[in-house]
């Protein structure tokens, strides 16, 4: 599992940084009038310290650290990887559909039962933890404008 977490970190501090420089081209704005470019620029960087620190956590959980070639020789479960990228590219065509507190909860929920399998009790509790959480700080602290689907919540 160590092997899988430190994989994971790589592919999601790429994706972190392919996301913070995507959001460059939009403008920023500050924290009272946010620009189109702040949700995903801090959303890339909170995924790139998370990924960071899932390298660093698997990396100190292995007798000693791995050396980079040892970990790029290692076996990769492209299956998960690629069930992973699917499940984020339909997040990100459907929020507007579905409205972003239902598909986060979903896609949370998916990650948590399907990629890494947890039992039922805790894929509920962390994906409703995860979205309301996400859904308070975005749409009721910052008040950004999130879609809102088509049950309108």
């Amino acid at each position: 599992m160590k092997k899988v977490d430190q994989w994971n970190g790589v592919v999601f501090l790429i994706i972190s940084g392919l996301i913070c420089w995507g959001s460059s081209h939009f403008p920023y704005g500050n924290v009272h009038n946010p620009g189109p470019g702040f949700l995903p620029l801090w959303l890339g960087i909170i995924l790139g310290a998370l990924s960071i620190c899932l390298i660093i956590k698997a990396t100190l959980q292995t007798k000693g650290v791995r050396m980079l070639r040892e970990l790029l020789t290692e076996k990769i479960r492209w299956g998960k990887v690629l069930l992973t990228l699917i499940a984020l590219v339909l997040y990100g065509f459907l929020m507007d559909y579905i409205g972003f507190l239902f598909i986060t909860f979903l896609f949370m929920a998916f990650l948590i039962r399907f990629v890494d399998p947890q039992p039922w009790k805790r894929v509920i509790g962390w994906a409703l933890v995860g979205s309301v959480g996400s859904y308070l700080i975005f749409e009721v602290w910052m008040k950004l404008r999130l879609p809102k689907g088509f049950l309108g919540v």
